[in-house]
């Protein structure tokens, strides 16, 4: 909680230098600080330091009036953005643009996104504006998957009506070139990499309490890959936020009071939200 923020410096420390108050900030999914000298720091891939420390770890994180944190990991927030939305590309945007750096497609290659809602929404203008791939949109909710179709996904697939084997079979012939699964059940898994094509990767995102069961022969003989990304680094979130800055990047969302965080914590309990909320102090 609080770790999808952004805010304007009032006050810098003796020895900063590359901020400037009335800077407006962000940070990578809220990470806090880092060791800088292991060797995932050492190679840009701060975020698994055994030593990092993430916003929302400190109590409420963000979700207050002011906050301290540390200069180094603080990403500057390009001029003149919508800086709500921009609070959503922090953690949200982050996290699928990552899996698809990561996953590296081709122009028109096929990406499914399965369980489309929050996550994969964003994930398909990534997909589309970014990367330039034809994108199967997977999910249940009738909402989202409307979303899906507006934000530019070239196919809907709702696995409550339709078989999902089938039907990806019958658009792209042999399967998808990346799987990106940002669902918490391990059906929509196993699912995924059963749809691979050869060589096709499945990106983990989602974070589902189960065991994947993978046919061993079939990884080999195939060369499907499984990788697993938590979330993107400060590189990571300005190359987001440069893309979202550009107009390719439209995150869906409501600003609210903070006032109102109970009711809406309590819908997304209910897995009743279809978009993102961001909460304004301001308000």
């Amino acid at each position: 909680m609080g770790h999808e923020s952004v805010g304007e410096i009032i006050k810098l420390g003796n020895e900063v230098t590359n901020l400037k108050i009335g800077d407006i900030v962000a940070f990578p999914a809220g990470l806090h600080n880092a060791c800088g000298k292991c060797y995932f720091c050492i190679n840009e891939e701060e975020v698994f330091c055994e030593n990092a420390t993430f916003t929302s770890s400190r109590g409420y994180g963000t979700m207050q009036d002011e906050c301290i944190e540390k200069a180094s990991f603080c990403v500057k927030v390009p001029d003149g953005v919508n800086l709500a939305q921009a609070c959503v590309i922090t953690c949200a945007g982050l996290t699928v643009y990552k899996g698809l750096k990561i996953a590296q497609p081709k122009q028109g290659d096929f990406v499914a996104i399965y369980c489309i809602g929050g996550l994969g929404n964003i994930a398909i203008e990534y997909a589309k504006n970014i990367f330039k791939t034809k994108v199967i949109a997977i999910g249940s909710n009738k909402k989202s998957l409307e979303i899906a179709k507006e934000k530019g996904a070239d196919y809907i697939i709702n696995w409550k009506e339709e078989n999902v084997d089938y039907a990806i079979k019958k658009i792209t012939n042999n399967g998808v070139a990346v799987a990106l699964v940002t669902s918490s059940t391990s059906d929509q898994f196993e699912m995924a990499y059963r749809n691979l094509k050869s060589v096709g990767k499945l990106i983990a995102i989602g974070l589902p309490k189960a065991k994947l069961e993978i046919d061993i022969i079939d990884l080999v003989l195939t060369a499907k890959q499984i990788i697993g990304t938590l979330v993107g680094t400060r590189k990571d979130l300005e190359e987001s936020l440069d893309y979202f800055s550009k107009g390719l990047i439209n995150p869906d969302l409501v600003v609210e009071p903070l006032i109102k965080a109970p009711e809406y914590f309590k819908l997304m309990e209910e897995n009743k939200l279809h978009t993102r909320i961001v909460f304004d102090f301001n308000k």
